[in-house]
Formats: C-alpha cells, sequence, structure tokens
C-alpha cells in the first residue's frame, strides 16, 4: 500500500511505499533531502511529523531530545509511512546547498568499454553516503596523490554506489593508473560535491541535452532525476562522438526513449564538431522558448552556445559544463 507526503515547506508530494524508509521514499522521488548514514546514526535525515501516523522500522542509535521528540522530530531513514503524512524538512534546490563531504570510497567494478574509455564504480561506507545532486563533480585522489575532478554519472538516490566514466588522455598519470592499475577494493578518496550544471527544476521549458564523449557521465545522472521527478516536457539529447568511437550507453538512451514519450535520443558521428553543431541546429526550428545543458570541451561549448543563440535561446537559459569528454 502507498501513502501521499507532503513535504512542507516546499509543498511537494510523493508517494511512500509500507514499509519503505521515508528516506529511501523521498530520494527515489528525485527530491535531495538531508541525508548521511541512511541507519539512523548520524541525524542528519531529521524532520518533523506534522500530521499523520508512522511505523517505527529500524533502531537508531542517534539520541533525540526529549524536547525534539515532543515537537514531532523523527529520522526519515528509521520510519515508515502508517498514513498519508505531512512532513516539515528542507530539500536543496542547488549545489551549494549541500556541503563538501570528504569520504574515502573502494573500487566496487570497473567496466572497460574499450582501450580509450571505462565505466569506475565505487562505493562508499555504509555509515557515511554521498549527498549530491544530478549534474555534480566529485574530486577523485589516488593513494600516489593524482587526482581528477569528474562528473558524477550516478543518481543521487544512491549515495551509497558511485559511477564515473573516464576517457584516457595521453600522458595523464590518473587515468593511466586507473586504466592500468586500479583492481577491486583499491581505496579512492572522493571530495565532492563541486562544480558541474544541476537542473533548473521549477522552469518548464523543453531541454536540449548536448554532450560530447563521456560528457554523457552527467546526462546521465541528470536524466535519472528526470525520470524520478517525472519531468513532462519534451526533452531532447543529442550525443557526440568521433566517427570512431562508440555511444558507449546507446542501449541505456534508447530504453529512456522507448519509456519516455517526451524524451527524444539522437546519436551523432562526426569526424567535426562543426558539422555536428551543423545537424543539431539542422533538427530544430526556433530555440528561443527552450532550455539548454551542454557538456563538452571549452571549445566546442563556446561553438554551440554561439549557434544556439543565434537559433534564438536565450543565453542565460543555457547552462554548460567545459569538460575534458
Amino acid at each position: 500500500m502507498a501513502y501521499q507526503v507532503e513535504i512542507k515547506p516546499a509543498k511537494v508530494s510523493f508517494q511512500a511505499e509500507e514499509r519503505e524508509s521515508l528516506l529511501h521514499a523521498t530520494l527515489r522521488a528525485g527530491l535531495n533531502v538531508d541525508h548521511g548514514c541512511t541507519n539512523g546514526s548520524c541525524g542528519h535525515c531529521k524532520a518533523r511529523l506534522l500530521k499523520g501516523k508512522l511505523s517505527q522500522i529500524r533502531y537508531h542509535d542517534f539520541i533525540l531530545s526529549e524536547a525534539e521528540k515532543q515537537a514531532g522530530d523523527i529520522l526519515m531513514c528509521c520510519h515508515s509511512a502508517r498514513s498519508d503524512l505531512q512532513l516539515e524538512t528542507s530539500l536543496a534546490t542547488d549545489g551549494s546547498d549541500i556541503p563538501r563531504q570528504e569520504i574515502t570510497t573502494r573500487v566496487r567494478r570497473i567496466d572497460h568499454i574499450d582501450d580509450k574509455t571505462l565505466r569506475l564504480y565505487l562505493r562508499t561506507p555504509r555509515s557515511n553516503t554521498l549527498r549530491f545532486m544530478a549534474g555534480q563533480h566529485a574530486v577523485l585522489k589516488l593513494d600516489n596523490g593524482t587526482q581528477r575532478e569528474l562528473p558524477i554519472a550516478s543518481c543521487p538516490c544512491d549515495g551509497l554506489n558511485l559511477e564515473f566514466h573516464l576517457h584516457r588522455e595521453s600522458s595523464d598519470p590518473f587515468t593511466d593508473k586507473i586504466f592500468d592499475h586500479a583492481k577491486k577494493s583499491m581505496p579512492i578518496d572522493v571530495s565532492a560535491p563541486c562544480n558541474g550544471i544541476t537542473l533548473v527544476e521549477n522552469d518548464h521549458s523543453p531541454i536540449l541535452f548536448i554532450a560530447w564523449g563521456t560528457g554523457f557521465a552527467p546526462i546521465q545522472s541528470i536524466l535519472e532525476n528526470c525520470l524520478s521527478l517525472e519531468f513532462r516536457q519534451q526533452m531532447v539529447f543529442h550525443w557526440i562522438v568521433h566517427e570512431q568511437e562508440i555511444h558507449y550507453a546507446d542501449g541505456y538512451c534508447r530504453s529512456v526513449d522507448d519509456a519516455m514519450d517526451n524524451f527524444h535520443y539522437h546519436p551523432i558521428q562526426t569526424e567535426t564538431a562543426a558539422e555536428a553543431i551543423k545537424k543539431i541546429i539542422a533538427w530544430h526550428g526556433d530555440f528561443s522558448e527552450w532550455r539548454s545543458y551542454i557538456i563538452a570541451p571549452p571549445a566546442i561549448v563556446d561553438n554551440v552556445v554561439e549557434a544556439l543563440c543565434a537559433k534564438g535561446l536565450p543565453e542565460e537559459k543555457i547552462k554548460s559544463d567545459p569538460i575534458v569528454a
């Protein structure tokens, strides 16, 4: 059985299943509520019950004062709904709302797509999961001191399991170490969240996503968030790769295209960015009502922004992430 949960003062609602923790239901709905350990130890997911009935599904070590208990304070990770609810807690709406976290993770899996591209999966301690917003970055630091800032590819709903996409670059000690020497359970220090781009959730304009190469990583995270938030506006994604490269998540993109009537996926293989931009412009008419998110190398970002503005897209409605992709 599912119950309706309303979060105040944001005035947003979602469905929570019986016996499902309120924290899990909130994150599953794409809402970024404060949390940390997810097991009742840290107290970060504290909320105030305004109306309704709860069930405690997990013991918690974090101690609430008698005054907090009398006021209706509860830990969302340790309670589930037994009726429709009203809760009071704050939600992050911007990347700056979330504090920087320092976590030592372990390599969970490495998927080598080809000799220049891989997916890196990290796992945080259960007592210290990562809180971030879709589209944000993390700094990964190896035991030899090399580090790299990378977009997070995974959904914010699961701060325990983190995903990153790497493109191998010549003479780069960080990618050399990951490609040649990384193995399961290897420690990697993560400092996050930082930089990147985040969704403008209260804007219902149609959305144009453009990514180059492994610039797909933050798009994947953002798409997962759009699915959770049940975005209804039209969304179009153009994914550009060199002619000799592949769209390594083509199956995922096509499955999202099949699942969502308002999402349209256009893979592009090209030798030059100018050719790709020309194709994108040719597929669309007037951009004056759109919003765009662009993840590509800096020079390509500049050229795409210029082309979109020339087709009527207001520059203030363009968010870009100039990354090495």
